[in-house]
């Protein structure tokens, strides 16, 4: 049996336009300057704390300030996060196609755990997944392995039988971390240098140039 595991955000979501207005409303409400979509693509993906706190000024970057904007957003996103956001273009086929053919899929994301859930159900109602799993309480983010390892033990697959596929330096890093294979995707946030220096066993550029590899 192999599994291929899956970041959620700029890998099988875009996600980023109700990320970043989210986030830009906080900023506003409480009097901090916005930024424009395309900062986001740098912001996100270390969880939403990190997000955050590299959206505020640097002297704004404590743990008085970054707490009840961390509530404030949390709660702002809980209503805006479908108002934009959309599978990217040839991933339900790629899911449907690997489940077709026998692969295990799963979700390992810095998105806080109670958001993935429903995002999921929102936006794959056909597909099933054999684990979904954000950033819980008391785990550690990416690019801790934490997250792979754990998949790995519920889901009873060896390190060999497992790819990684991700977007950002966080996934790849995080991939190598739990040594399983890393697969950048450049459909993402971030772009194929950065996959690279971060040490991707295969780039892709479309959802469907996975299945070669697999």
């Amino acid at each position: 049996m192999k599994l291929i595991i899956f970041d959620l955000d700029g890998t099988l979501l875009d996600t980023l336009q109700d990320l970043g207005d989210s986030c830009n409303a906080i900023l506003q409400q409480y009097g901090y300057p916005i930024h424009p979509l395309s900062a986001y693509k740098k912001f996100v993906g270390n969880g939403v704390q990190k997000l955050i706190e590299r959206a505020l000024p640097e002297h704004a970057r404590t743990s008085e300030i970054v707490t009840p904007l961390l509530a404030a957003f949390k709660s702002y996103y809980e209503q805006q996060k479908i108002s934009h956001t959309k599978p990217y273009e040839g991933i339900v086929s790629l899911l449907q196609t690997l489940k077709s053919e026998g692969y295990l899929i799963s979700v390992a994301s810095n998105k806080y755990h109670e958001a993935v859930i429903p995002l999921i159900k929102q936006y794959f109602p056909t597909i099933t997944f054999d684990l979904i799993l954000g950033h819980r309480t008391g785990h550690p983010a990416k690019p801790d392995p934490d997250i792979v390892l754990d998949t790995l033990r519920t889901l009873g697959i060896a390190k060999e039988d497992c790819w990684y596929v991700g977007d950002s330096s966080v996934d790849m890093d995080t991939a190598n971390n739990a040594a399983v294979t890393a697969v950048g995707v450049t459909w993402g946030f971030r772009d194929e240098n950065e996959l690279r220096q971060h040490n991707a066993k295969h780039i892709i550029h479309a959802p469907g140039e996975l299945l070669s590899l697999v």
